[in-house]
């Protein structure tokens, strides 16, 4: 069973990227990485993983944001795809040459675009596919190599609306896969599918923890309790931070992290470093916890 995590590229999704990469035992998550900036921290990325023998996938038809306009990269990352263990991905659309698809790994967004493929004879067997859990498109892809994306966040209308339900079931996406004899699962970390070019603060500072409980994944939502305006966000911080390192201390050793052992030392040491540190530490939980749940299958 293979873990597939889809990432956006930022900053943040980078550097929780080349901290993972470094960890051993990791051969069931290949991460996604979908360009959306030149940057350095990208081929970096990319060269971590390659240099730790761990695979990633990248896209290679970027559908968000410009990164796949610029025609002249800074950063360029073509040559890193002869490295070991680096896939070439694709996002299906009707415009995308067939001949691309060999061995790669295609994202199914539409089933209108999947069965133009497979009307066609365009979809070569050598492709892994991941899709949306739909009936009608697994009765399309009976005996090809396929998994499930699925957007497990669903996000409030107000961030500090979580407060109402701090603790939720998250997914159980292994026995799901086996039920439909799917190879593996991805989804869209505790980000969610939509994306916006820029970041901008929030009324609410929230961090949202996964962990392990009777073999599925539940989440944990840790809201700040100042939520009436766009200020004192160091403050607001501190308030969630607070919350949840009361509850990773009551938590067995199952759902503690090297992420979550640095988010106890931040509120020891009452240290902010950021919203962009913040994030990249829970994807760094997320991604550990993801390893132990694909260690009970």
């Amino acid at each position: 069973m293979i873990y597939y995590p889809y990432f956006r590229g930022r900053q943040y999704d980078l550097r929780a990227l080349t901290e993972f990469a470094e960890r051993d035992h990791i051969a069931n998550i290949v991460p996604i990485i979908e360009p959306v900036r030149d940057v350095p921290a990208l081929p970096k990325t990319i060269k971590a993983f390659s240099q730790h023998h761990h695979r990633l996938a990248v896209i290679q038809n970027p559908q968000v944001d410009h990164y796949d306009y610029q025609a002249a990269k800074r950063y360029p990352i073509d040559d890193l795809f002869e490295q070991p263990g680096i896939q070439r991905a694709y996002v299906l659309t009707p415009l995308l040459p067939p001949n691309l698809l060999d061995n790669s790994l295609v994202i199914v967004q539409h089933y209108a675009d999947l069965k133009l493929f497979l009307d066609h004879n365009w979809l070569p067997n050598s492709a892994t596919l991941l899709t949306p859990p739909e009936a009608r498109i697994r009765q399309l892809l009976a005996g090809r190599h396929f998994g499930h994306l699925f957007d497990h966040y669903a996000v409030p209308e107000h961030s500090f609306e979580f407060s109402t339900m701090p603790d939720s079931f998250w997914s159980n996406d292994i026995e799901f896969a086996h039920q439909y004899h799917e190879i593996g699962f991805s989804d869209y970390l505790t980000q969610g599918a939509a994306y916006f070019e820029r970041g901008h603060p929030s009324r609410t500072v929230t961090l949202h923890l996964i962990y392990l409980a009777n073999h599925q994944v539940r989440i944990r939502h840790f809201v700040s309790d100042q939520h009436d305006d766009f200020k004192h966000q160091r403050e607001k911080y501190f308030e969630a931070l607070a919350k949840a390192v009361q509850w990773i201390k009551s938590q067995p050793t199952k759902n503690q992290t090297a992420a979550t052992a640095k988010l106890v030392a931040l509120s020891e040491e009452h240290h902010f470093p950021g919203m962009g540190m913040l994030k990249a530490l829970t994807i760094e939980h997320h991604l550990e916890i993801m390893e132990r749940y694909l260690a009970l299958d």
